[in-house]
């Protein structure tokens, strides 16, 4: 890493620019890039999926948000200074450091409200902001690694409930624009109904769109496309005549740009006599309130996925206790046991498996210093599946072993729990925003000073991104509602640096309350809770009822798919709290 480093502070040299900045995010801005544009990880080693680095001959820094501190501060090189996005401020940084200085970006991996934020700062500290317009770190990445050019598919109707040709309608009744142009590859692949190859985790197929009242232009890679297509309803172009085709959009013509757009896209807009509206891409809100097709294959991928969790655990908690298994060995076999489904896909995110320390490092990778189970040490498991009816994302904490369990361990789970039964088990009125149910999860861990550095709710897609806006549930402030139909997670947890971490996730569905006027959840992850780190007194008795009424569910759903063992087992682990 520091060989790569070398080379792109001498490029940045030979440019006559002082600081270079570059990010997680590819020419798509994907949360989860592919290994040939993960340019950071290249660059740093940081493994993570948010992070930026600002670099100059004298000085480095390293910005990330709460999920990543720790990750970074053990993956990246000693002399970055690593910073949380959430309690510095980058910008105020940029104006102390850059004032009178040149910056080299690549305005092709960057989204538009934050170049527009640099340039105000730039204009008010004499910053030079240079576009990279090669990207340095592309000349001197010698083993790039080359791009998939697997064929994109299209999904059965039955699967998503709603056609094509519906979805634009609906979409292009709720805006009053001539054009909309939209560069999220999940909206493009949502609104066609299709599917692809070209990022881990998230079954898309890279692409770009351009909506008019009567046709639709799709931009994508022409290797990718399928042999039979219907041109009828919408022509594909080649990706590389994105730029082409929108600086032949009319100059008087109303545009809605996608915000999630790259920067370079509304410079040559602007530099074209183009006025496109800069708003937030319409079809997220659209593709987050799923029909009911949607929801019941929702249900289906979570029985399936639950089937998986209980073969896992059931064989986690069995191996032979002088085994040299590896947190990353024991994710591979969850892995293989959800590969046994046929309408297993591939996993949702990058399995974080972490035992005793790791579980303190929040989005943990085992891949990269895989450390051996420890018998008396608490295991945290955030996986997810990728299936054709629907997407999941599951976390459970258990206890390796039979060792006797530290009383800290058994406190500060329930204090968990007991938030995430409380905000499962909530109503609330019809209008009420993700950040006003954020406390209740939070409730028992502030009341002993203890918090979590992360949000408790993100929204997710129908075999789609694992995580999907517009929904959430977390501190900060929200400007969307929590609609029926939205699946969202709820993951309280608790991480003691360097010791261990405590995480328990379920995926919710949202839908109308027997109260008029209220909504409330209905939860679709089926697997149990770790009774042996539940503190019974601790719990209420709506906390208890709850939780009895889940793990009956459980076991009635999944019992019959089970063989004796592992059924007698899980009724073992679903058995009533008195």
């Amino acid at each position: 890493m520091i060989k790569n480093i070398y080379n792109l502070l001498k490029i940045l040299k030979e440019k006559k620019c002082q600081f270079y900045l570059i990010s997680t995010l590819d020419e798509h801005l994907s949360e989860y890039s592919s290994k040939r544009n993960m340019r950071l990880k290249w660059l740093t080693n940081f493994s993570g999926s948010n992070g930026f680095a600002l670099l100059s001959q004298k000085e480095k820094f390293f910005f990330t948000d709460g999920r990543y501190t720790l990750q970074a501060k053990k993956e990246i090189d000693k002399s970055f200074n690593i910073f949380d996005i959430g309690l510095v401020d980058f910008f105020s940084l940029l104006s102390k450091k850059l004032k009178n200085k040149k910056l080299l970006i690549d305005f092709k991996i960057f989204k538009i409200d934050f170049l527009i934020k640099l340039k105000k700062i730039a204009k008010k500290n004499n910053i030079k902001i240079i576009h990279d317009k090669n990207n340095s770190i592309d000349l001197i990445w010698h083993d790039r690694p080359s791009e998939k050019k697997k064929k994109f598919f299209f999904i059965d109707e039955e699967l998503i409930g709603e056609n094509s040709n519906s979805k634009i309608k609906r979409l292009m009744d709720n805006i009053n624009y001539d054009t909309l142009i939209i560069n999220s590859s999940e909206s493009v692949c949502w609104l066609l109904n299709i599917r692809g190859f070209d990022l881990p985790f998230t079954p898309v197929v890279q692409s770009r769109m351009i909506i008019f009242k009567s046709n639709v232009k799709v931009f994508v890679d022409k290797d990718k496309i399928p042999e039979k297509v219907d041109n009828s309803k919408f022509k594909f172009y080649p990706i590389e005549k994105f730029e082409r085709e929108i600086l032949k959009l009319p100059k008087k013509s109303s545009i809605l740009l996608d915000e999630l757009t790259p920067y370079y896209f509304l410079e040559i807009m602007l530099s074209n006599g183009l006025k496109p509206e800069i708003k937030k891409d319409p079809c997220e809100l659209l593709r987050s309130q799923k029909n009911v097709t949607e929801i019941n294959n929702a249900r289906k991928a979570h029985f399936v996925d639950a089937i998986s969790l209980v073969k896992y655990f059931f064989w986690l908690e069995n191996i032979n206790k002088n085994s040299e298994h590896t947190e990353l060995s024991v994710s591979e076999k969850l892995e293989s046991f959800r590969r046994e489904n046929k309408d297993f896909f591939c996993s949702s995110f990058q399995t974080i498996s972490a035992s005793g320390p790791s579980g303190s490092i929040i989005h943990y990778n085992p891949s990269i210093k895989p450390k051996k189970l420890i018998r008396g040490e608490l295991y945290l498991c955030d996986s997810g599946g990728q299936y054709f009816n629907g997407t999941t994302d599951v976390t459970r904490t258990i206890m390796v072993g039979n060792k006797k369990i530290k009383k800290e361990y058994i406190s500060n789970y329930t204090k968990v729990l007991m938030g995430h039964i409380n905000l499962s088990m909530i109503k609330f009125p019809v209008g009420t925003k993700g950040n006003q149910l954020d406390c209740i999860a939070r409730f028992h861990l502030w009341q002993s000073g203890m918090d979590y550095n992360h949000g408790t709710g993100h929204g997710v897609g129908s075999f789609l991104g694992v995580h999907e806006g517009p929904q959430s549930i977390s501190k900060r402030n929200s400007l969307f509602e929590l609609k029926e139909g939205m699946i969202i997670s709820n993951e309280p947890g608790f991480y003691k640096n360097e010791k261990y971490g405590i995480r328990i996730e379920n995926l919710l569905l949202v839908k109308k309350s027997k109260f008029s006027g209220f909504l409330e959840f209905e939860t679709l992850t089926l697997y149990p809770y770790e009774r042996d780190l539940i503190d019974r007194k601790a719990l209420s008795n709506s906390q208890v009822s709850w939780l009895n009424s889940y793990h009956s569910t459980v076991y009635k759903k999944l019992a019959k798919n089970l063989s004796k063992d592992i059924r007698e087992w899980l009724y073992r682990k679903t058995k009533k709290l008195k």
